[in-house]
């Protein structure tokens, strides 16, 4: 019995060795070996995404460099914006300085006598309205428009001022005034 036994004991170790170096294979195949490779993936993955990490990185270094020299552009160009007086046609910036100009001799009450839409001139290559005002006021209504335009903050200037003085009974002065306007219409800074 005692050799039955042994090869027994024989055979139950061969089993469970069998068995043990069948469950280090099985463990091996389904849990070791696939969360080595997931590991490995999550390396490389990890090393492709703190590479895109640096290069956005870089990006937006750039990004904000170009947006910083560029607001100044910004600033420049609504104050740009804010100098022209609309119109895209001679015809229509002569008729908006009109507006203008009309707009602050009613409020001043000095009535226009004459108005005259002039021949269109140029300045430094750039096309620009030219109109002419009659009208008759006191010495403070004139010094008035002058420091309204001189005020105004748009692109326009005085070509020529022309005073008459005349002694009557509600103004003392006959002005013409031509204005010049510059036509900003498609120009850039």
């Amino acid at each position: 019995m005692k050799l039955y036994l042994g090869q027994k004991r024989k055979r139950e170790l061969l089993l469970w060795g069998v068995a043990f170096i069948c469950g280090v294979l099985i463990w091996w195949a389904q849990a070791y070996d696939p969360i080595r490779e997931q590991k490995n993936e999550l390396a490389t993955t990890r090393e492709h995404l703190t590479a895109e990490s640096g290069q956005l990185t870089e990006k937006q270094k750039k990004l904000t460099e170009f947006i910083a020299a560029h607001k100044s552009i910004t600033q420049k160009m609504s104050r740009f914006e804010g100098l022209k007086v609309e119109g895209k046609t001679i015809e229509a910036l002569s008729a908006s300085t009109q507006a203008i100009l009309q707009q602050y001799l009613d409020k001043q009450k000095i009535p226009i006598k004459a108005y005259k839409e002039m021949p269109a001139g140029k300045w430094r290559g750039h096309a620009i309205s030219q109109i002419e005002l009659q009208f008759e006021t006191k010495m403070q209504g004139l010094s008035d428009l002058l420091e309204y335009l001189d005020s105004l903050n748009k692109v326009v200037r005085i070509d020529r001022l022309t005073v008459v003085y005349r002694h009557m009974k509600d103004s003392d002065l006959f002005v013409v005034l031509q204005i010049a306007t510059l036509q900003m219409e498609g120009l850039s800074s």
